[in-house]
Parts: C-alpha cells; structure tokens; sequence
C-alpha cells in the first residue's frame, strides 16, 4: 500500500514522502514529467531501496503540481494500454 504525505506544497511547488514504492513508480513518472514545458524540475530521492521510502519534488512554471502529476499519470496510462494492445491485439 503506498502513503504519500505531503511535506510542503506551493503555487507551483510541491515535496511529498511516499511511502511504500520506489524506483519502479518513479522513474517512469519523472521521465514524463520531464519532457513536459511546465515543468521546470521533477526528481526524487531513495532513502534505501529495502525501506521504500521515496522524496519526491516538482517545481512547474505556472501551473499547479497536482495538475501537471495527474496528466503525466494520465499519458503513462495510455502509453501503457497501447503497449498492451501491441502485444494482446485489438478487441
């Protein structure tokens, strides 16, 4: 189960800790994040991998985090049922 708890949130920064996930969730959210034009920084930070502990920061350009996150989930999710229709087929 994955708790995020927010530590300091902004007009257009925002720092959590999540607990519960590591490199698998946030690689392929910080590389999407990082291809966005409002997004002037996205990172995060391991404390070690057997605590699942992750420090996560996104300072954007104008626009609120949460709005930004939720689009970059939002292209994640299809690029992923793309890429399962690529190896199932088409219904």
């Amino acid at each position: 189960m994955i708790k995020i708890s927010i530590v300091k949130a902004e007009d257009n920064y925002l720092e959590a800790v999540v607990q519960g996930e590591t490199y698998t969730l946030f690689a392929p959210l910080i590389e999407y994040l990082l291809k966005r034009p409002d997004v002037e920084y996205a990172m995060y930070d391991v404390d070690h991998p057997l605590t699942q502990n992750v420090r996560f920061r996104i300072k954007t350009k104008g626009r609120p985090p949460l709005d930004v996150i939720k689009e970059a989930v939002n292209e994640i999710l299809r690029d992923v049922e793309e890429l399962e229709k690529g190896f199932l087929g088409s219904p």
